[in-house]
């Protein structure tokens, strides 16, 4: 049985955040995110016949955004994010809690806005310009190791920032907070 192009459409309008993010965190562009989305969107209604459930749609779309941003990143001389990161992203198992990812987004937006400004101007400059660990040093006038040890410390306090918030469990985060 296929399914109907409006079920399709449904799937993809209610996992929008996730599939754009998938593309975004590659391209480090929303616009083009978007856009990736949106030919995901059309790929998947010109490929409805091979989907037979909603979860297969979400999975193929999830893979198709991966495919695009990885072509399009690397048309752009970007460095694609390693397949591990790029798998935890696209997989429900990422998702341990069974949480919706606008939780998670929502969390981490929270605990973006505990970060000190110059924590958030490195990871600006990391995500947002793309620059490498580097290239920030050399802008800082730091060295590398320095740059990817507060890298590091900074996605350590988000991580465990967000678990405590998907948990409940408020405390303040500690390491490169103002």
């Amino acid at each position: 049985m296929t399914l109907e192009p409006d079920a399709i459409v449904q799937v993809l309008l209610r996992e929008r955040l996730r599939v754009t993010a998938l593309a975004a965190s590659v391209v480090r562009d929303v616009h083009a995110a978007d856009d990736i989305f949106q030919q995901v969107v059309l790929s998947a209604l010109e490929s409805r016949s091979q989907f037979h459930d909603v979860g297969h749609v979400l999975a193929w779309s999830l893979r198709a955004a991966r495919h695009r941003a990885i072509d399009l990143a690397r048309s752009r001389q970007l460095r694609p994010l390693p397949d591990e990161v790029l798998d935890l992203l696209e997989s429900r198992s990422g998702d341990p809690a069974g949480t919706h990812w606008s939780d998670r987004d929502e969390a981490l937006h929270h605990c973006m806005s505990l970060l000190a400004p110059a924590a958030r101007g490195l990871l600006q400059m990391k995500y947002g310009e793309g620059l490498t660990a580097a290239a920030i040093a050399t802008r800082l006038q730091r060295s590398s190791d320095a740059v990817y040890q507060s890298l590091s410390r900074i996605h350590r306090c988000l991580r465990e920032c967000v678990e405590r918030q998907m948990t409940g469990v408020e405390k303040p985060v500690r390491e490169g907070t103002s």
